[in-house]
């Protein structure tokens, strides 16, 4: 039996590629000898005396079906290929698995398989997509074990929210005070409390109960966590991972206490668990995720009642371990979409594989904004993907700098650095919650008012310069651009709150590489009497003048 595995790894840095786990999905039990099998677009189990294939695609129709027997008739046709099970998911699609029985003559991989299918499906002119629901796998790697020869920048024997450099001045902070405890960036305005709680939901491996965050998870009219496991289709969000990936993301979003500080204490966390606990899950987990976190329905999980404004995504889809997919299908493009219309943002990790425009899904789909990730002296981290589809960089660390020189954020209690529960990781999937908890904070000061367009304008608009470095490959300007500027929640919040008419920035192509030179705005002083300029080259105008 043939059957696909697709590795989807989050984006935590790993040196080295990750060995395909072969035990990861349990096989049907037969007498004969497995082997696995590497093909260039594909790895697979291969049964060596068994003929048959098993598939699995999602699958959706122009006009609503509005049950599963109407989608077997569809399907029956489609020889030599026998339906096995069909799930409806998310956006009136459906998860149909098959298998197929090969003559002993016929060599065929899943892969060929899956195509050969797709094609047939695809001569019903009344499909609106088919593609393969693929297998995925989260594995975040090691962290780098030898600094380099820089080595640390803090000494230290006890955490402390001092070592939270991603969190005070530029460049290398995103200014939420300019100095532990000081408050006097964008704090100074909010901490994300509003009338209505800000919602950030994080598709992730689940969450741990860190004593620093598990207040801030978004608890149901009897006080119970909610959020909701789409690999076992339960509630049980726990993060059972040996990475706690997911819980280090959230802590980094809303973490409170006197030690470690989330972007913003008063900011929710809805945990969304997308694998098990062998990190292994499908793609259309994910995609019902999406649906779901912002009060999409799921058949068979119940309404998501407190639907996320910000939607973090801190991983990408491999094919396998060092191979990535650059394209999104229809059916995650639609989920996006989705998202997107019921007015929230979807921050993405750019990736971690050090490569000029080479972003996989979600980061590659229309309509996520692309992070890109920046160290203590704002400079590239050596580790992140780059190029002019980048929205703009945050902190996601540079263990070059030594173990303090990554982020610092919630574990499993009992885990981590010294057994205190947090522990300094770096990588793109770090820099991602730093945009997700500022969006976060944008929506508090204006009481959810904002579009999601609005959101990563101000984003983008109101960044701070990189640091600067004749290095070529440290800097983020240049060969190796990292987008527009590095986060700035101090200047963010405050355009938010002045509510500009009209903000402008200026395109890609106009950015001087080297930003050493100011960019220059030409306007009818009749329409925009008032103009300010925000961050390093950006303007914020209003169309009348207003009262003093």
């Amino acid at each position: 039996m043939f059957k696909t595995l697709l590795w989807i790894t989050c984006l935590l840095f790993s040196q080295n590629l990750l060995a395909a786990d072969e035990s990861a999905r349990p096989l049907r039990q037969t007498s004969v000898k497995r082997v696995t099998v590497k093909s260039p677009s594909s790895a697979f189990l291969w049964e060596k005396s068994s003929r048959e294939l098993s598939l699995r695609l999602i699958v959706k129709y122009k006009q609503h079906v509005l049950n599963v027997s109407s989608i077997q008739s569809k399907l029956a046709l489609r020889r030599p290929y026998a339906i096995q099970s069909i799930q409806p998911m998310a956006g009136n699609a459906y998860v149909v698995s098959l298998k197929r029985t090969l003559p002993e003559h016929l060599s065929i991989s899943s892969s060929q398989a899956i195509d050969e299918l797709i094609q047939q499906l695809r001569q019903d002119p009344d499909l609106a997509y088919a593609v393969e629901d693929r297998v995925g796998h989260f594995n975040p790697g090691p962290e780098l074990k030898q600094p380099d020869s820089a080595g640390s920048i803090y000494d230290f024997d006890t955490l402390s929210h001092d070592l939270q450099w991603d969190e005070f001045a530029p460049p290398g902070g995103i200014m939420l005070e300019s100095a532990p405890g000081l408050s006097d960036g964008a704090w100074a305005y909010t901490h994300g409390e509003t009338w209505s709680p800000v919602v950030v939901a994080v598709l992730d491996t689940g969450i741990a109960l860190n004593d620093n965050l598990v207040n801030n998870l978004v608890k149901d009219e009897w006080g119970q966590i909610w959020g909701w496991n789409f690999a076992a289709n339960n509630r049980n969000t726990a993060d059972e991972t040996p990475s706690f990936h997911g819980t280090h993301v959230a802590g980094t979003i809303a973490a409170y206490g006197h030690v470690i500080k989330g972007v913003g204490d008063q900011l929710n966390i809805l945990p969304i668990k997308i694998p098990d606990s062998t990190g292994m899950f499908y793609e259309s987990q994910v995609i019902n995720a999406m649906y779901w976190a912002v009060g999409g329905e799921i058949p068979g999980v119940p309404h998501n009642t407190y639907p996320a404004s910000v939607l973090n995504l801190s991983f990408g889809v491999d094919e396998r371990p060092g191979k990535t997919i650059d394209h999104c299908d229809e059916a995650m493009q639609e989920a996006v979409y989705f998202v997107r219309r019921r007015g929230a943002v979807l921050m993405v990790a750019a990736g971690n594989d050090n490569i000029w425009e080479h972003y996989n899904a979600p980061a590659v789909c229309n309509g996520a904004t692309k992070i890109a990730a920046t160290g203590p002296e704002g400079l590239r981290a050596y580790y992140t993907n780059y190029g002019p589809s980048i929205a703009f960089a945050a902190p996601g660390g540079d263990l070059h700098y030594g173990k303090q020189g990554g982020i610092l954020s919630t574990v499993n209690p009992g885990g981590g650095y010294q057994n205190t529960g947090l522990d300094y990781y770096q990588g793109t999937s770090m820099a991602t919650p730093h945009a997700a908890g500022v969006a976060a904070l944008l929506y508090a000061v204006t009481n959810h008012s904002m579009t999601p367009e609005r959101i990563e304008q101000i984003l983008y608009l109101s960044t701070h310069a990189f640091g600067v470095s004749e290095d070529k490959n440290r800097s983020c300007v240049g060969e190796k651009p990292c987008g527009h500027g590095i986060l700035d929640a101090y200047q963010a919040v405050k355009v938010a709150m002045a509510n500009y008419d009209v903000l402008i920035a200026p395109s890609y192509s106009n950015l001087n590489p080297a930003h050493d030179v100011p960019s220059s705005f030409v306007l009818k002083q009749n329409k925009y009497p008032i103009c300010e300029v925000i961050g390093f080259d950006g303007v914020g105008c209003y169309e009348k003048r207003r009262e003093e």
